[in-house]
Protein backbone atom coordinates (compact mmCIF):
# COMPACT_ATOMS: atom_id res chain seq x y z
CA UNK A 1 0.00 0.00 0.00
CA UNK A 2 1.97 3.33 -1.38
CA UNK A 3 2.39 6.47 -0.41
CA UNK A 4 -0.85 8.45 -2.38
CA UNK A 5 -0.15 11.37 -5.14
CA UNK A 6 -1.79 13.92 -3.67
CA UNK A 7 -3.64 16.21 -6.33
CA UNK A 8 -2.19 19.62 -7.22
CA UNK A 9 -4.93 22.31 -8.35
CA UNK A 10 -4.18 24.60 -11.30
CA UNK A 11 -1.30 26.78 -11.02
CA UNK A 12 -0.35 30.03 -13.00
CA UNK A 13 -4.16 30.82 -13.95
CA UNK A 14 -4.18 34.55 -15.27
CA UNK A 15 -7.18 36.92 -15.60
CA UNK A 16 -6.66 40.04 -17.39
CA UNK A 17 -7.55 43.04 -16.27
CA UNK A 18 -10.08 44.87 -18.47
CA UNK A 19 -9.08 48.38 -19.59
CA UNK A 20 -11.78 50.53 -17.54
CA UNK A 21 -13.27 52.29 -21.04
CA UNK A 22 -10.67 55.33 -20.20
CA UNK A 23 -8.37 57.29 -22.47
CA UNK A 24 -10.85 58.70 -24.99
CA UNK A 25 -9.70 62.08 -26.01
CA UNK A 26 -10.90 65.14 -25.29
CA UNK A 27 -8.23 67.17 -27.60
CA UNK A 28 -9.19 66.14 -31.22
CA UNK A 29 -6.47 64.22 -33.02
CA UNK A 30 -4.34 66.23 -35.23
CA UNK A 31 -6.00 69.83 -34.64
CA UNK A 32 -5.90 72.43 -31.60
CA UNK A 33 -8.98 72.03 -29.82
CA UNK A 34 -10.93 74.76 -29.71
CA UNK A 35 -11.32 77.10 -26.93
CA UNK A 36 -13.32 80.75 -26.82
CA UNK A 37 -10.94 83.81 -27.74
CA UNK A 38 -11.60 85.72 -24.58
CA UNK A 39 -13.24 85.57 -21.42
CA UNK A 40 -16.72 86.89 -21.47
CA UNK A 41 -18.35 86.32 -18.19
CA UNK A 42 -20.98 85.52 -17.02
CA UNK A 43 -21.28 83.26 -19.68
CA UNK A 44 -25.11 82.83 -20.51
CA UNK A 45 -26.35 79.40 -20.95
CA UNK A 46 -28.80 76.91 -21.34
CA UNK A 47 -29.97 73.04 -21.19
CA UNK A 48 -30.49 72.48 -25.34
CA UNK A 49 -31.28 69.03 -27.04
CA UNK A 50 -30.67 65.79 -24.99
CA UNK A 51 -31.16 63.26 -26.95
CA UNK A 52 -33.29 60.01 -25.77
CA UNK A 53 -30.56 57.07 -26.69
CA UNK A 54 -28.06 58.48 -24.33
CA UNK A 55 -30.52 56.88 -21.94
CA UNK A 56 -30.30 59.57 -19.37
CA UNK A 57 -32.88 61.56 -18.15
CA UNK A 58 -32.99 65.35 -19.00
CA UNK A 59 -33.14 66.71 -15.10
CA UNK A 60 -29.63 64.22 -14.36
CA UNK A 61 -28.26 65.69 -17.03
CA UNK A 62 -28.98 69.61 -15.90
CA UNK A 63 -27.59 68.61 -12.28
CA UNK A 64 -24.72 66.94 -14.02
CA UNK A 65 -24.43 70.29 -15.97
CA UNK A 66 -25.17 72.53 -12.30
CA UNK A 67 -22.61 70.15 -11.12
CA UNK A 68 -19.96 70.70 -13.93
CA UNK A 69 -20.71 74.84 -13.56
CA UNK A 70 -20.33 74.73 -9.88
CA UNK A 71 -16.72 73.05 -9.93
CA UNK A 72 -15.55 76.68 -11.86
CA UNK A 73 -17.70 78.47 -9.69
CA UNK A 74 -16.32 77.62 -6.11
CA UNK A 75 -13.34 78.31 -6.67
CA UNK A 76 -14.21 82.19 -7.27
CA UNK A 77 -16.62 85.00 -6.29
CA UNK A 78 -17.09 86.00 -9.70
CA UNK A 79 -19.90 85.40 -11.84
CA UNK A 80 -19.08 82.60 -14.47
CA UNK A 81 -22.48 81.67 -15.37
CA UNK A 82 -25.69 82.61 -16.00
CA UNK A 83 -28.61 80.02 -16.68
CA UNK A 84 -31.22 81.46 -18.38
CA UNK A 85 -33.96 79.33 -19.89
CA UNK A 86 -33.78 79.37 -24.12
CA UNK A 87 -31.29 81.53 -24.48
CA UNK A 88 -27.47 81.92 -24.55
CA UNK A 89 -25.16 78.93 -25.43
CA UNK A 90 -26.71 75.63 -25.83
CA UNK A 91 -25.48 72.37 -23.92
CA UNK A 92 -26.54 70.13 -26.28
CA UNK A 93 -25.99 65.92 -26.35
CA UNK A 94 -25.69 64.20 -29.27
CA UNK A 95 -26.21 60.74 -30.58
CA UNK A 96 -23.57 59.42 -32.79
CA UNK A 97 -21.22 55.95 -33.31
CA UNK A 98 -19.22 57.47 -30.60
CA UNK A 99 -21.90 56.78 -28.01
CA UNK A 100 -23.45 54.22 -29.78
CA UNK A 101 -20.10 52.28 -29.71
CA UNK A 102 -19.97 53.41 -26.22
CA UNK A 103 -22.54 51.76 -25.28
CA UNK A 104 -21.85 48.68 -27.30
CA UNK A 105 -18.42 48.72 -25.19
CA UNK A 106 -20.40 49.36 -22.09
CA UNK A 107 -22.72 46.34 -22.17
CA UNK A 108 -19.47 44.42 -23.72
CA UNK A 109 -17.77 44.88 -20.28
CA UNK A 110 -20.63 44.20 -18.46
CA UNK A 111 -20.66 40.83 -19.64
CA UNK A 112 -17.14 40.55 -18.95
CA UNK A 113 -17.52 41.54 -15.67
CA UNK A 114 -20.13 38.78 -14.99
CA UNK A 115 -17.89 36.07 -16.51
CA UNK A 116 -15.29 37.45 -14.18
CA UNK A 117 -17.65 36.62 -11.35
CA UNK A 118 -18.35 33.51 -12.60
CA UNK A 119 -14.76 32.54 -12.67
CA UNK A 120 -13.95 34.16 -9.22
CA UNK A 121 -17.05 31.44 -7.86
CA UNK A 122 -15.46 28.97 -9.99
CA UNK A 123 -11.92 29.44 -9.00
CA UNK A 124 -12.86 29.60 -5.56
CA UNK A 125 -15.04 26.60 -5.19
CA UNK A 126 -12.18 24.48 -6.64
CA UNK A 127 -10.08 25.97 -3.90
CA UNK A 128 -12.47 24.80 -1.74
CA UNK A 129 -12.90 21.32 -2.48
CA UNK A 130 -9.06 21.24 -3.40
CA UNK A 131 -8.15 22.05 0.24
CA UNK A 132 -10.91 19.28 1.70
CA UNK A 133 -9.16 17.14 -0.47
CA UNK A 134 -5.48 17.67 0.38
CA UNK A 135 -6.87 17.60 4.10
CA UNK A 136 -8.64 13.84 3.44
CA UNK A 137 -5.31 12.66 2.13
CA UNK A 138 -3.10 13.90 4.56
CA UNK A 139 -5.78 11.93 7.20
CA UNK A 140 -5.59 9.12 4.73
CA UNK A 141 -1.93 9.45 4.82
CA UNK A 142 -1.79 9.54 7.94
CA UNK A 143 -4.03 6.16 8.80
CA UNK A 144 -2.14 4.61 6.37
CA UNK A 145 1.39 4.88 8.12
CA UNK A 146 -0.32 3.78 11.25
CA UNK A 147 -1.93 0.98 9.88
CA UNK A 148 1.87 -0.48 7.74
CA UNK A 149 3.22 0.33 11.59
CA UNK A 150 0.88 -2.24 12.99
CA UNK A 151 0.66 -4.57 10.43
CA UNK A 152 4.28 -5.07 10.92
CA UNK A 153 3.90 -5.13 14.81
CA UNK A 154 1.72 -7.93 14.18
CA UNK A 155 3.63 -10.03 11.57
CA UNK A 156 6.56 -10.15 14.13
CA UNK A 157 4.48 -11.84 16.98
CA UNK A 158 2.88 -14.15 14.61
CA UNK A 159 6.73 -15.09 13.28
CA UNK A 160 7.51 -15.23 17.38
CA UNK A 161 4.24 -17.32 17.54
CA UNK A 162 5.25 -19.82 14.87
CA UNK A 163 9.18 -19.80 15.85
CA UNK A 164 7.70 -21.05 19.45
CA UNK A 165 9.20 -17.94 20.73
CA UNK A 166 7.25 -16.21 23.61
CA UNK A 167 3.76 -17.20 25.27
CA UNK A 168 1.97 -19.67 22.87
CA UNK A 169 -1.59 -20.20 24.52
CA UNK A 170 -5.03 -20.54 23.28
CA UNK A 171 -5.82 -17.13 24.47
CA UNK A 172 -2.77 -15.62 22.80
CA UNK A 173 -3.36 -17.61 19.32
CA UNK A 174 -6.58 -15.92 19.84
CA UNK A 175 -5.51 -12.46 20.46
CA UNK A 176 -3.67 -12.57 17.10
CA UNK A 177 -6.22 -13.85 14.58
CA UNK A 178 -8.48 -11.09 15.86
CA UNK A 179 -5.57 -8.37 15.62
CA UNK A 180 -5.40 -10.13 11.85
CA UNK A 181 -9.02 -9.57 10.96
CA UNK A 182 -8.77 -5.98 12.17
CA UNK A 183 -5.96 -5.18 10.58
CA UNK A 184 -7.55 -6.75 7.17
CA UNK A 185 -10.64 -5.30 7.46
CA UNK A 186 -9.35 -1.89 7.86
CA UNK A 187 -6.86 -2.51 5.28
CA UNK A 188 -9.48 -3.11 2.72
CA UNK A 189 -11.39 0.12 4.30
CA UNK A 190 -8.60 1.97 3.40
CA UNK A 191 -8.20 0.49 -0.68
CA UNK A 192 -12.24 1.70 -0.46
CA UNK A 193 -10.62 5.15 0.87
CA UNK A 194 -7.89 5.59 -1.55
CA UNK A 195 -10.50 4.49 -4.63
CA UNK A 196 -12.83 7.01 -3.39
CA UNK A 197 -9.70 9.81 -2.92
CA UNK A 198 -8.67 8.56 -6.77
CA UNK A 199 -12.18 9.53 -8.07
CA UNK A 200 -11.99 13.02 -6.46
CA UNK A 201 -8.96 13.48 -7.73
CA UNK A 202 -9.57 12.61 -11.44
CA UNK A 203 -12.99 14.72 -10.77
CA UNK A 204 -11.12 17.58 -9.87
CA UNK A 205 -8.14 17.47 -12.14
CA UNK A 206 -11.22 17.29 -14.90
CA UNK A 207 -12.69 20.03 -13.44
CA UNK A 208 -9.10 22.24 -12.87
CA UNK A 209 -8.88 21.33 -16.80
CA UNK A 210 -12.56 23.17 -17.47
CA UNK A 211 -11.76 26.21 -15.21
CA UNK A 212 -7.99 26.66 -16.93
CA UNK A 213 -9.74 26.27 -20.55
CA UNK A 214 -12.44 28.83 -19.43
CA UNK A 215 -10.22 31.30 -18.22
CA UNK A 216 -7.88 31.10 -21.39
CA UNK A 217 -10.96 31.51 -23.75
CA UNK A 218 -11.88 34.77 -20.61
CA UNK A 219 -8.34 36.07 -21.17
CA UNK A 220 -8.48 35.62 -24.79
CA UNK A 221 -11.79 37.11 -25.00
CA UNK A 222 -10.24 40.44 -22.66
CA UNK A 223 -7.83 41.06 -24.71
CA UNK A 224 -9.94 41.47 -27.63
CA UNK A 225 -11.81 44.29 -26.14
CA UNK A 226 -8.52 45.93 -24.43
CA UNK A 227 -7.30 45.84 -28.20
CA UNK A 228 -10.52 47.30 -29.41
CA UNK A 229 -10.33 49.65 -26.84
CA UNK A 230 -6.82 51.04 -28.21
CA UNK A 231 -8.73 52.03 -31.63
CA UNK A 232 -11.48 53.04 -29.68
CA UNK A 233 -10.08 56.33 -28.91
CA UNK A 234 -8.77 59.64 -30.49
CA UNK A 235 -12.09 61.22 -31.10
CA UNK A 236 -14.06 64.09 -29.15
CA UNK A 237 -16.36 63.23 -26.16
CA UNK A 238 -17.16 66.92 -26.47
CA UNK A 239 -16.62 69.95 -28.69
CA UNK A 240 -17.14 73.40 -27.51
CA UNK A 241 -17.59 75.85 -30.84
CA UNK A 242 -17.20 79.42 -31.06
CA UNK A 243 -18.77 81.76 -34.65
CA UNK A 244 -18.60 85.03 -33.90
CA UNK A 245 -20.45 85.73 -30.78
CA UNK A 246 -22.22 82.55 -31.06
CA UNK A 247 -21.40 79.81 -28.77
CA UNK A 248 -22.20 75.99 -28.02
CA UNK A 249 -21.66 72.82 -26.55
CA UNK A 250 -22.20 69.78 -27.94
CA UNK A 251 -21.43 66.24 -25.48
CA UNK A 252 -20.34 63.17 -28.15
CA UNK A 253 -20.01 60.67 -25.28
CA UNK A 254 -20.94 59.76 -21.88
CA UNK A 255 -21.09 56.85 -20.48
CA UNK A 256 -22.39 57.75 -16.88
CA UNK A 257 -23.32 60.87 -14.86
CA UNK A 258 -19.82 61.47 -13.81
CA UNK A 259 -18.22 60.85 -17.11
CA UNK A 260 -20.76 63.80 -18.37
CA UNK A 261 -19.88 66.25 -15.89
CA UNK A 262 -16.42 65.98 -16.03
CA UNK A 263 -17.07 66.36 -19.96
CA UNK A 264 -19.40 69.21 -19.39
CA UNK A 265 -16.91 70.71 -17.00
CA UNK A 266 -14.19 70.50 -19.47
CA UNK A 267 -15.88 72.05 -22.54
CA UNK A 268 -16.98 74.76 -19.81
CA UNK A 269 -13.46 75.53 -19.14
CA UNK A 270 -13.32 76.07 -23.07
CA UNK A 271 -16.15 78.57 -22.82
CA UNK A 272 -14.11 80.54 -21.14
CA UNK A 273 -11.65 81.21 -22.97
CA UNK A 274 -9.16 77.83 -21.32
CA UNK A 275 -6.87 75.84 -23.22
CA UNK A 276 -5.40 72.75 -22.18
CA UNK A 277 -3.30 72.15 -19.63
CA UNK A 278 -0.46 69.97 -18.77
CA UNK A 279 -1.50 68.40 -15.65
CA UNK A 280 -2.82 64.84 -15.98
CA UNK A 281 -4.74 65.40 -13.28
CA UNK A 282 -6.62 68.47 -14.11
CA UNK A 283 -10.30 68.96 -15.73
CA UNK A 284 -8.52 70.67 -18.51
CA UNK A 285 -6.00 68.11 -19.17
CA UNK A 286 -6.73 67.13 -22.80
CA UNK A 287 -7.32 63.60 -22.36
CA UNK A 288 -9.85 62.08 -19.65
CA UNK A 289 -8.05 59.29 -17.59
CA UNK A 290 -7.13 57.44 -14.69
CA UNK A 291 -6.03 60.62 -13.21
CA UNK A 292 -8.47 62.77 -13.55
CA UNK A 293 -12.36 60.85 -14.33
CA UNK A 294 -13.02 61.19 -10.60
CA UNK A 295 -11.90 64.76 -10.30
CA UNK A 296 -13.94 66.72 -7.20
CA UNK A 297 -12.41 70.04 -8.07
CA UNK A 298 -10.62 71.97 -9.67
CA UNK A 299 -6.23 71.22 -9.84
CA UNK A 300 -3.83 74.25 -9.02
CA UNK A 301 -3.54 74.14 -12.73
CA UNK A 302 -7.00 74.31 -13.46
CA UNK A 303 -6.86 77.43 -10.99
CA UNK A 304 -3.95 79.13 -12.44
CA UNK A 305 -5.36 78.60 -15.88
CA UNK A 306 -8.74 80.34 -15.01
CA UNK A 307 -6.98 83.51 -13.34
CA UNK A 308 -4.95 83.93 -16.49
CA UNK A 309 -7.80 83.66 -18.77
CA UNK A 310 -10.45 85.31 -17.22
CA UNK A 311 -8.42 87.71 -14.45
CA UNK A 312 -10.40 86.91 -11.27
CA UNK A 313 -9.84 86.69 -7.93
CA UNK A 314 -9.89 83.04 -6.66
CA UNK A 315 -11.94 82.45 -3.47
CA UNK A 316 -9.52 82.84 -0.39
CA UNK A 317 -11.06 79.51 1.20
CA UNK A 318 -10.00 77.33 -1.65
CA UNK A 319 -6.88 79.36 -2.85
CA UNK A 320 -3.58 77.38 -2.91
Amino acid sequence: MGAYRWWVGGAGILVLAMAGGLGERLLQSGAAHPAAGECRIPVTLHLGEVDSRFELRRDQVRTALEEAMALWETETPADLFEWRDGSGMPVNLVFDERQATAQVRAAGRADLEERQQELDRRQARLERLGAAFDADVRRYETRRRSLEERQREHARAVADWNAGRGERSAGQRARLEREGTALERERRDLERQRGELDRRRAGLERETRDFEQAVAAFNARVERYNVEGEAYSGFDMGLFRQRGRERSITVYKASDIDELRLVLAHELGHSLGIGHVHDPEAVMYARLGPENASAERLTPADRRALVDACDVELSGSVAR
